[in-house]
């Protein structure tokens, strides 16, 4: 092999490696945008959008695959928590004794005026119904309601039940580590030593 076919041989490798090179950075970068394109379309969360001076007033938004939805707006002092990876609670008071929650997933908005509380587990949802003296059980997104307490009945007699039954109940009722529901409220009794009473009515298969 003389010294030009040399040279022409080093030259097609030289060109042939900076090719490969460019082809892997290629691929490389396109992976990095499809990666950033899927990654963008799996966020969701929602957050508050306040103004004023104290942040008093707020809009509560959904950002779900690259979209922005507004859930209500100009609500006075609301707060979001996290339910589960799928689920956010937007909740705050529109009056006494007025509350309203919202329950928001990707895709679903379910909403009650008489929450208790929720299993974070499997969005089992426990609310009031005032006027009718009832407790329900019902799965979020789903209409389909489970009677599971009715106050009327003797055993919740020493139990101060106020005008909106969720006040009486939403602060202490709590779902334990079995998924039993365990309905709380304080009685108008104390101990002997002054302690407050508590009224706590376990209920197994809450939604079942």
């Amino acid at each position: 092999m003389n010294m030009i076919e040399i040279l022409q041989s080093k030259r097609s490798q030289f060109y042939l490696f900076n090719i490969n090179s460019l082809i892997i950075l290629a691929l490389a970068f396109c992976g990095v945008i499809i990666s950033s394109t899927v990654y963008a379309k799996d966020i969701f969360n929602v957050e508050l959008k306040c103004k004023g001076h104290d942040q008093e007033y707020c809009d509560i938004v959904k950002n779900s695959d690259n979209k922005t939805t507004f859930i209500l707006r100009n609500m006075r002092y609301p707060e979001v928590d996290k339910v589960n990876e799928n689920i956010f609670h937007a909740y705050g008071s529109c009056g006494s004794p007025c509350q309203y929650h919202f329950f928001i997933s990707k895709t679903q908005e379910d909403q009650t005026k008489e929450f208790i509380v929720i299993d974070k587990k499997n969005n089992c949802l426990i609310e009031s119904d005032s006027e009718k003296n009832i407790i329900y059980a019902r799965m979020l997104f789903n209409k389909n309601k489970k009677i599971i307490a009715n106050l009327k009945n003797k055993e919740f007699n020493n139990v101060p039940i106020d005008s909106a039954i969720y006040n009486s109940f939403q602060e202490k009722s709590y779902f334990d580590d079995k998924g039993q529901l365990h309905l709380v409220a304080m009685l108008a009794d104390v101990d002997k030593k002054g302690n407050i009473l508590y009224f706590n009515k376990i209920i197994k298969k809450t939604c079942e």
